[in-house]
């Protein structure tokens, strides 16, 4: 499949999903790239890539040239980053990494740009080796706890990284007979680190 739009915000439905498999959504997805920053020709390490939907959209973005480390320990989920990278013609550009961040990062090549999807209890070590492995560089994750957002927040803070929260509140509308109800989506905090 050709994706012929230059923007992001690929349709979720448009991606190969799997049960129990994170997908970054649409509306958060384009603001999270947009946050990254990306040029083309780069390195991206997209770390619990899930279902490969940031992988594909930073590949297209980022074009010919460009290598996006895609990292689960999940094989699921890697076999449907492959599968949706082969979808959207850039299986060329996206590596997959079986591994657990952070200790799979420092195997990995040096990248000036790394997303974390979520992260949990390790989100304070995953930041840390991102920031060891870049010399100048954006991290961007997003997160959906409170508790994740403080334990990212404390982990900046103690890097001495500039950083900034954006919170996201996205209500899709959905038909209902002859009328549309708005139906919202976990809200998402998007922490936009520069290294």
């Amino acid at each position: 499949m050709t994706w012929p739009y230059a923007t992001p915000g690929i349709p979720d439905e448009l991606f190969e999903r799997a049960e129990g498999v994170p997908m970054t959504k649409a509306e958060v997805r384009a603001i999270a790239l947009s946050k990254l920053r990306l040029r083309r020709g780069g390195v991206l390490v997209d770390v619990g890539c899930g279902t490969g939907s940031v992988s594909v959209e930073a590949a297209l973005i980022m074009g010919d040239g460009s290598r996006i480390y895609a990292v689960d320990y999940d094989e699921e989920a890697l076999m449907l980053t492959k599968r949706n990278a082969e979808k959207f013609g850039v299986a060329d550009r996206v590596v997959l990494v079986r591994g657990k961040a952070p200790e799979v990062l420092a195997e990995l090549p040096k990248a000036d740009r790394y997303f974390v999807g979520g992260g949990g209890l390790e989100l304070p070590a995953i930041i840390k080796a991102a920031v060891e492995r870049m010399e100048k560089g954006i991290i961007v994750a997003d997160v959906v706890t409170l508790e994740s957002l403080k334990a990212a927040v404390e982990a900046l803070g103690e890097l001495g990284l500039e950083y900034e929260v954006t919170q996201i509140f996205v209500a899709r509308g959905q038909r209902r007979g002859r009328y549309t109800v708005m139906t919202a989506l976990n809200p998402v905090y998007i922490i936009t680190a520069y290294a």
